[in-house]
């Protein structure tokens, strides 16, 4: 199956993120380079980023993924606030860079009553700044639409996709899709619509979340698997899915590390049920 793993905290070292994996029998994970609600980015040793690099080789947890931080808003209606995104995205590509990740995923930001229109263009002009040269891959998630949040809608990651200069990429999350209006349980009807607009190819990462709020409610608020109102059956109806092979599969569940673990040992057991089947 899909590799699986969930968010942890770096704060003691990114080596300890390997031990975390392997204590919740996960082979891959997500994280956040700089504080998530700030700015603030730590300066990783050399030879903390030595001993990070050797563990993931040793114990094959790989296809990790790099969050960015909920504050950058490339389409901010503040132009230090644009130019402050661009310049944490690029410090954050070159960390990547050493950390030998290339998947990045990105809020593409709210337009604060600037309209749907100029928001989309702040955010590709924005994007065409930053460099991904060494082959990072910027991931555009998909939203739930809250306030004048962008990115909820096909058609306007459709458009971010195909105008900006630099290769873009999607991450799909379905707490988000489910609270934005689109049904799990005809997922693959979704990805039709998906691959006419942008590519399935285009898909690299998928964030698997239940969620506390109904259905077409455009909140964020993630639950644990399977105990929310999208529930375990389409929950698996995703990352399951055949069309989304060899995507890293992301818990974001509201869980501590026990809770991970319990979840991972779930999805699999689902995985190696419906193969056995």
């Amino acid at each position: 199956m899909n590799r699986i793993g969930c968010h942890l905290s770096t704060s003691k070292g990114l080596h300890k993120t390997i031990e975390q994996c392997l204590q919740i029998n996960a082979d891959t994970f997500q994280f956040f380079p700089r504080n998530p609600r700030g700015s603030k980015s730590r300066l990783i040793p050399y030879k903390e980023i030595e001993k990070f690099l050797e563990l993931r080789k040793t114990h094959d947890i790989n296809n990790i993924v790099c969050h960015g931080a909920y504050t950058m808003n490339l389409c901010s209606d503040r132009e230090d606030l644009r130019e402050l995104a661009i310049q944490f995205i690029n410090e954050d590509m070159k960390k990547i860079q050493d950390l030998k990740i290339d998947k990045y995923v990105l809020h593409p930001g709210s337009h604060k009553k600037q309209g749907i229109e100029k928001g989309l263009n702040l955010i590709v002009e924005g994007l065409n700044q930053i460099d991904v040269s060494n082959g990072q891959m910027i991931c555009i998630e998909t939203m739930s639409g809250k306030g004048s949040e962008l990115g909820c809608d096909l058609n306007q990651i459709a458009y971010i996709l195909s105008n900006a200069s630099i290769p873009l990429y999607v991450c799909i999350d379905t707490c988000h899709l489910f609270s934005s209006g689109i049904r799990l349980d005809s997922f693959d009807d979704y990805l039709d619509e998906f691959d006419k607009l942008i590519g399935i190819e285009k898909i690299k990462v998928i964030h698997c979340n239940d969620s506390m709020m109904p259905f077409g409610a455009n909140k964020d608020r993630h639950e644990k698997f399977g105990k929310g109102l999208i529930g375990e059956s389409d929950l698996f109806n995703v990352i399951f899915n055949d069309r989304l092979e060899g995507r890293p599969i992301i818990l974001e569940t509201p869980n501590d590390l026990d809770g991970y673990k319990i979840e991972i040992k779930e999805v699999r057991r689902k995985f190696n049920e419906l193969r056995e089947n």
